[in-house]
């Protein structure tokens, strides 16, 4: 369902430093506000349905990284840490960088989907753990690291966590997760993928003490499924939010026999409970309503403090469902939608570069200001390219960002041509700019890619002193 496999692209276009807008380069990063990078020092990065780049930026300014790392005859799970400029912090790990190996047997295929830094400094990293394809299957897999980039003994005792949910059939017992939340009491949430037969898998989510145990007070094992009812057979959580009255909201996509598609969400309580409070008894699929278009997946939100949210994805145009689109709609506590945000509920944006005409929204944050800054990909003539989208708080675009608030980047440093990029995170700098995180195409990469990074500038009136009240 959905699983469009990450590929590099050429880029679309690009506004560059010079103008005096949102979204130009930071040219105090990198070379001329832009980078890219292996592990090791040249090693590349991994490519696949949720082999990630995420970002997380300390306090002081410094950026940790994370992506799956294509080592000959497997793949590892890599954490790197860079100054504020884009250097490589010398100070973490080895030279800057760490790996970290689950190889539980099979293809010894570790991903590292999603990075958290908590307050303690120490840096957590979900994904999944490689098992035996033919037995037990893959896991989830959580690597937490002290700060200074070493495997952290207080957490399982050697800073490796694996959490399997086993509910399939031998042979089909794929399990893993694709982004993480940390709770205000330092537990960690972790949310993904259960397979329960060889073509069908549920929403599945599991949540860690903060040694690394499974905690018992969660459903009682630490683990929960959701299942969405018989006509969807297959659904998955990409990401998941920890709210503030200790609730658990993931988000994600559900599917049946095609063309059965929705964007699918659950809300969990404390316990590890469904909340009836939301949905319909703690579940909600959109999956129509829409016109001209059917929603195909959400890949993550934006939580608010009356625990409505924002939550953006993918909508596929009808009838024939090839042509995807970003979306981005409001939802109230309850799980329906808000109707007074952008138009009608939310925005439905294409860029169509041309090519596959495949347009994914996969990272949503808010800033300061209250507007929603959107990342994903885009099809041209030859693949994908990174896009971005903003909007102002009420939901219509924001025209101070790129062109009429939307954008294309490319991470490729002056003078090398860009080869594509795959965006898959953003974040915000201490200094209200934005960092964008992809899978970027790269020649001189053994596997074809490398980390892709970019510096936006944030908002050019905070910089010039005249940020309004």
């Amino acid at each position: 369902m959905g699983k469009t496999r990450l590929a590099l692209a050429a880029l679309g276009f690009v506004v560059g430093a010079a103008q005096a807008h949102d979204g130009g380069f930071v040219d105090t990063f990198g070379i001329e506000g832009r980078e890219q990078i292996g592990f090791a020092p040249s090693q590349g990065i991994s490519v696949g349905f949720v082999n990630f780049v995420d970002l997380a930026v300390q306090g002081d300014g410094k950026i940790v990284v994370s992506a799956t790392v294509a080592n000959t005859g497997s793949d590892d799970i890599g954490v790197m840490r860079l100054n504020s400029n884009g250097t490589l912090d010398t100070n973490f790990g080895t030279q800057g960088q760490t790996t970290v190996a689950f190889d539980g047997g099979g293809s010894n295929a570790d991903v590292a989907s999603s990075v958290l830094l908590q307050p303690n400094g120490r840096i957590v990293v979900c994904g999944q753990a490689s098992g035996d394809g033919n037995a037990n299957g893959n896991d989830f897999g959580v690597v937490r690291l002290t700060a200074a980039g070493a495997p952290d003994t207080q957490f399982s005792g050697d800073g490796k966590a694996t959490v399997g949910f086993d509910i399939g059939p031998s042979g089909s017992r794929n399990d893993f997760a694709v982004r993480c939340s940390l709770q205000a009491d330092g537990k960690i949430v972790a949310a993904g993928q259960a397979q329960t037969t060889t073509n069908t898998a549920r929403m599945a989510v599991a949540r860690l003490n903060t040694d690394g145990s499974r905690d018992t007070g969660f459903n009682g094992a630490g683990t929960v499924t959701v299942d969405f009812g018989p006509s969807y057979s297959t659904s998955i959580a990409f990401s998941v939010k920890s709210l503030s009255n200790g609730d658990t909201l993931l988000i994600g996509g559900a599917a049946g026999t095609p063309p059965l598609l929705a964007w699918a969400f659950a809300r969990l309580d404390a316990s590890g409970q469904l909340d009836n409070s939301f949905g319909n008894a703690g579940i909600a699929l959109i999956d129509s309503g829409f016109p001209s278009y059917q929603p195909y997946e959400a890949l993550d939100a934006v939580v608010l403090p009356d625990n409505s949210f924002v939550a953006v994805g993918i909508m596929a145009l009808l009838p024939d469902l090839s042509n995807l689109d970003f979306g981005i709609f409001k939802f109230n506590a309850n799980g329906t939608l808000d109707t007074s945000f952008g138009n009608g509920g939310g925005q439905i944006v294409p860029f169509d570069l041309g090519g596959s005409m495949q347009d994914l929204a996969v990272k949503v944050l808010q800033d300061s200001q209250g507007r929603y800054l959107v990342v994903g990909f885009s099809g041209d003539a030859i693949a994908f390219t990174t896009t971005m989208v903003r909007l102002k708080a009420d939901g219509s675009f924001d025209p101070s960002f790129g062109i009429g608030g939307k954008l294309s980047v490319a991470s490729a440093p002056p003078p090398n041509a860009d080869q594509g990029d795959t965006g898959t995170s953003i974040a915000f700098t201490p200094d209200g700019n934005i960092l964008v995180g992809s899978v970027a195409s790269n020649s001189d990469s053994p596997s074809g890619s490398y980390v892709g990074l970019a510096k936006l500038v944030g908002d050019t009136l905070f910089e010039n002193g005249f940020e309004k009240e």
